[in-house]
């Protein structure tokens, strides 16, 4: 096994174990063995903590998200035109579906549910949700939106959390690409009705 090979696989084994068994009960032992490592400090060279180990499985997934909602934005972009609030929440949901439930046997929804509400992968998860791109579409939804600014800028990061717990719910209980299809849909107008819903009364 090359050292890309061996990285690949302690990252889908550290992604793994978190899914089925929370971000807690993880070890880079575990994640040696449950990857084949026979060297037992292997996960210590390549990733230099678990810490490091968790950011690097976040990376590998939020990376081509990023890349993909990049192209989106650029659409947008070239057609000069106002963007619609649906392009807007589109270019925030699709690269999260297709790393998700569109990616076969992914875990990485389950992966973000389990680390996003835990004290010490917060800072790590908040700065990898806050990536140019992730922020820039954020930033363009609020922007987009009627409601008051700090209302505006409440739900456009309340929206994330959907997409996320969403995801996490159906990963690994889609059974076709038209399911799939059906979940993003009914997704992305549950996130337009919220955006369209009125600001609470004081």
């Amino acid at each position: 096994m090359t050292k890309t090979d061996a990285r690949t696989a302690m990252i889908d084994a550290a992604e793994r174990l978190v899914a089925e068994r929370g971000l807690a009960a993880l070890t880079l032992r575990d994640v040696q063995i449950e990857a084949g490592q026979a060297n037992k400090s292997a996960a210590q060279y390549h990733f230099g903590s678990r810490e490091g180990l968790l950011s690097a499985v976040i990376e590998s997934r939020m990376k081509p998200a990023a890349e993909r909602r990049h192209d989106l934005l650029n659409a947008i972009d070239v057609a000069q035109q106002p963007p619609t609030m649906r392009q807007l929440v589109e270019a925030s949901v699709l690269p999260l579906a297709e790393q998700t439930i569109e990616r076969e046997h992914s875990l990485y929804a389950r992966f973000l549910v389990q680390s996003i509400f835990d004290p010490g992968m917060s800072t790590v998860i908040r700065d990898h949700l806050q990536a140019a791109t992730f922020r820039d579409v954020q930033q363009r939804i609020a922007s987009a939106s009627e409601l008051p600014t700090d209302i505006a800028d409440l739900r456009a990061g309340t929206l994330s959390i959907l997409a996320i717990v969403t995801f996490a719910t159906w990963e690994g209980r889609v059974h076709s690409p038209a399911q799939a299809k059906l979940i993003v849909a009914d997704l992305i107008e549950s996130c337009l009705g919220a955006l369209n819903a009125p600001a609470p009364q004081p």
